[in-house]
């Protein structure tokens, strides 16, 4: 054993190498106060000491440890060196590794190179071996892989090449398999479908290609979750023998390019998530999908679908999501909605129609509704208004009209509101300030399922998918593109945490409110294609965050702000105002606001004012002077008496003029 204490004081070493001593015994417990300690050799020795409780756990600034060829006991979850975040180098071989019988934990420590099949030899109870999120390269299970084995994780590493029939007919008893998030491609072997044993198969975010077995969708399959997203399969889903299968309850199918129609939708009547989006999907809704009674998730976007939605579509009574967006789906929606659960619709994208004021929903969970791009018309219902729950309202691309819908501030959970593209008009409502725009509301209505939530949103000029964490803290107002007038109102900020403001191609007038000066997380401004007059306020330089401001063709008038992030704003965020001046307007666009000084320009109220304060200063001066010199005061006077005598004289003469005239002209000619 190591007895002597010097090493002990040397609590700042950097660096340590006891390599090939033949030292044996447990490592000094004071060794837990080295904690500079860099590099650290200890191979080759006989330290017996256990690591989870030894001092190693506590030397953190580690970057390269080799305690190879000793007799340390390592667990095999290497969790007592979860706080080496600065560790490059570990060497840990020729020591004693303590493996659980039943589960090996090796997650997200980025082992690189082949698949370590020997754990698999070695270890005959094995029941669970968990390697997600490492880098290894290949996969290939011996065939005397354990029979207890039953969950199989190979998720998010670099695995590579084709998955062979060979490692299928070696996993007989798997229970759960996992190779999600890899590089694996060719086609998916049939053979997966003969592990009978086998209930959830997620093979998602790989490069497979081809067809789908139709074994691993057959009636007497155990498999309950089957996720084969984002991969290049393609062809049509057929049920062996067309008979209904009772087990399979999660189906994922979206991002490949299946085809032909939804006709297997009818095998799954037990289903209760179904995400068949991002194919290519034709034809109509069979009608069976209205008796799936326990559906809660529905994911038919971006497809080829038309004809009519069933009714009985909204009156699931477990369903909670339903997206049927960019498809062609047409006419008008059913009478009402009374799935109890359902909180998020996505209509978005299709070309339905008529009118919605009669829906009536019972919708008090609603929390996203997105009608956006359809050929809705009439007034905004008042229904929105029982709502309470209402996160997401996206009626974009419509022909809506009438008047700013006053039932919307009502609702206090608001975070994103979309109305561009209609036909609305009046003014924008003062109420909008009491709303209380805000995310933390939908954070508890973030689904369980597996299938991200997203949402359109037009923000810094360009259309983006917002999804997850990023969709949670998107708070925006589009009223853009429609026929609101008036002045904007200062109530318009509806909360310090807005990201998009969008007031753009409307008819609104007055001054650009400084109350969007409180706007402090605010990304993008359009105020643009309205008739809004006066300066830029100086205030919005204060808009650290502010990374798109637009006021191009309004009547705006002064110098434009160059602070901030004002002066990293384009030339065409200021185009049509013409008596805007100052940088980044070009030499031709627009003169420097000093060159229009130099003109004589000035604006309407300085002259009033200059010519207010010029004419008091001279009404008091005649007086203040004449009372000072009596030589001015008689002459001045004597200059008035000699106007009025003129003036008198001037008067007579022309009244005598006048009244000449006039008799002659009564008397007639003379003969």
């Amino acid at each position: 054993m190591i007895t002597t204490q010097g090493l002990c004081n040397l609590v700042k070493l950097e660096e340590l190498d006891l390599s090939s001593n033949g030292i044996t015994g447990e490592l000094p417990t004071c060794w837990q106060n080295m904690t500079s300690l860099r590099v650290l050799f200890l191979e080759d020795n006989g330290f017996t000491d256990n690591v989870a409780s030894s001092p190693l756990t506590s030397l953190t600034s580690l970057e390269f440890l080799s305690i190879s060829g000793n007799y340390f006991d390592i667990p095999s979850s290497l969790s007592p060196l979860a706080n080496y975040s600065r560790l490059k180098v570990l060497l840990l071989d020729d020591n004693k590794l303590t493996i659980d019988p039943k589960t090996i934990d090796l997650s997200s420590n980025d082992f690189p190179g082949p698949f370590p099949a020997w754990l698999l030899e070695n270890n005959t109870k094995l029941e669970n071996l968990l390697m997600a999120n490492n880098l290894f390269v290949t996969l290939e299970v011996p065939l005397m892989t354990p029979r207890n084995l039953l969950v199989m994780d190979m998720s998010n590493n670099d695995v590579r090449g084709e998955l062979t029939t060979e490692f299928c007919i070696n996993v007989t008893n798997l229970n759960h398999l996992n190779l999600s998030a890899n590089r694996l491609e060719g086609n998916i072997p049939s053979e997966l479908g003969t592990i009978k044993s086998l209930s959830v198969l997620d093979l998602s975010h790989n490069h497979f290609s081809g067809e789908l077995p139709i074994q691993l969708l057959d009636s007497n399959s155990s498999l309950r979750k089957l996720n084969v997203a984002y991969n290049n399969l393609q062809g049509e889903i057929v049920f062996s023998g067309n008979t209904m299968n009772q087990n399979l309850l999660y189906l994922q199918l979206e991002h490949n390019m299946f085809n032909g129609d939804l006709s297997f939708l009818s095998s799954l009547v037990d289903s209760w998530l179904l995400d068949v989006s991002n194919n290519i999907f034709i034809g109509k809704l069979p009608r069976s999908i209205a008796n799936m009674s326990s559906l809660r998730l529905l994911d038919l976007s971006k497809n080829q679908l038309n004809g009519l939605i069933p009714q009985g579509l909204f009156n699931l009574p477990q369903l909670e999501y339903l997206a049927l967006s960019e498809n062609n789906f047409s006419g008008s929606l059913a009478s009402s909605f009374i799935a109890p659960e359902l909180r998020h619709i996505h209509l978005n994208g299709n070309k339905l129609n008529g009118s919605i004021v009669h829906l009536l929903p019972n919708g008090s969970n609603l929390v996203t509704l997105d009608l956006s791009e359809n050929e809705f018309f009439g007034s905004i219902p008042y229904w929105l208004g029982n709502l309470s729950q209402l996160n997401i309202l996206l009626l974009r691309g419509n022909s809506f009209y009438g008047t700013f819908p006053k039932q919307l501030c009502i609702l206090k959970s608001l975070s994103m509101i979309d109305l561009s593209k209609n036909n609305l008009f009046g003014r924008l409502p003062i109420c909008l300030g009491p709303m209380n725009f805000s995310s933390r509301g939908y954070a508890d209505k973030v689904d369980s399922t597996s299938v991200p939530h997203i949402v359109g949103f037009t923000t810094k000029r360009r259309f983006d998918a917002y999804k997850g964490y990023t969709l949670l803290n998107m708070i925006g107002l589009d009223f853009s593109y429609n026929h609101f007038s008036g002045e904007i109102p200062p109530e318009i900020v509806i909360s310090q945490d807005m990201l998009m403001l969008n007031l753009s191609h409307n008819k609104l007038t007055g001054h650009i409110p400084m109350s969007l000066s409180n706007l402090t997380k605010i990304e993008s401004i359009d105020l643009s294609y309205n008739n809004l007059i006066g300066s830029i306020p100086e205030e919005l330089t204060q808009l650290i965050s502010l990374e798109v401001f637009n006021v191009s063709y309004n009547n705006s008038s002064g110098a434009i702000p160059n602070k901030n992030q004002f002066g990293s704003f384009i030339e065409s965020s200021y185009y049509g105002n013409h008596l805007l001046c100052g940088l980044p307007l070009s030499n031709d666009s627009k003169k420097s606001c000093t060159k229009a000084k130099e003109d004589g320009f000035i604006d309407g109220e300085t002259f009033y004012i200059s010519f207010g304060v010029s004419y008091t200063m001279v009404l008091l001066v005649i007086p203040v002077v004449l009372f000072i010199n009596p030589q001015w005061q008689q002459g001045w006077f004597h200059y008035v008496e000699l106007v009025i005598t003129t003036c008198r004289s001037l008067f007579i003469t022309c009244y005598y003029f006048v009244q000449d005239g006039f008799r002659k002209l009564s008397s007639g000619p003379t003969i």
